[in-house]
């Protein structure tokens, strides 16, 4: 089996283990619009702070078509001093390279992801669309500032204590800006920083290394 071909193997073996959960590119936003190419996979990490809460996520991004690549990730949350689990996917399909029509590039990224822990289980569902721009540095690094807009989709349930009247799940929908920037560190890695501003507000610092 070749390289590529075990990494996603792997990569989705994780996701089938991991107990149903979730928020992905459900959880984070992957540094860039471009997706990853048929030579290239990206496997990465990231910390998150928000309020009252600290995640902990790692991804791989693989492609599977010319103009899409599909994201895997798993995810733990802590917050209030209980731990929640989760695993997500998403499918981004490129719709405009840079250079070609336009200075930069757009695609298209939906997702799906479920969590548990703690006496409740999320579901979360965001659609959105992306664009970036690679700017060239004079020491030759590369900064790639991104942003995207997304719908999110979430659902949640929770146990109500025996005999304890009252709704025990909620469901909304929310719009959530994500923003970022990546700049060049290694040869084929960098280091990015985002932003989640929605229902939540989250801050991200990670490493993305393309394989």
């Amino acid at each position: 089996m070749k390289k590529r071909e075990w990494m996603i193997v792997v990569a989705a073996a994780l996701v089938a283990v991991a107990p149903r959960a979730a928020r992905a590119q459900v959880y984070y936003l992957y540094p860039g619009a471009p997706t990853v190419t048929r030579d290239d996979a990206a496997l990465g990490g990231t910390v998150g702070f928000g309020d009252d809460i600290v995640r902990l996520l790692g991804y791989g991004r693989f492609n599977i078509n010319p103009v899409a690549d599909l994201g895997l990730e798993i995810v733990l949350d802590e917050t209030g001093g209980k731990w929640r689990v989760g695993a997500g996917a998403d499918v981004k399909y490129g719709i405009v390279p840079e250079g070609k029509t336009m200075p930069v590039d757009l695609s298209l990224d939906a997702g799906i992801g479920f969590q548990t822990g703690g006496g409740v289980t999320n579901l979360d569902v965001p659609v959105g669309g992306l664009i970036s721009r690679p700017l060239q540095l004079d020491n030759g690094r590369v900064v790639v500032p991104y942003g995207g807009l997304y719908l999110v989709f979430r659902h949640a349930s929770w146990d109500l204590p025996p005999g304890v009247p009252g709704d025990d799940s909620n469901t909304d929908l929310d719009v959530e800006l994500r923003l970022g920037a990546s700049i060049s560190v290694f040869t084929n890695g960098d280091a990015f920083v985002n932003l989640h501003i929605g229902e939540d507000f989250m801050f991200f610092l990670g490493y993305n290394a393309n394989i």
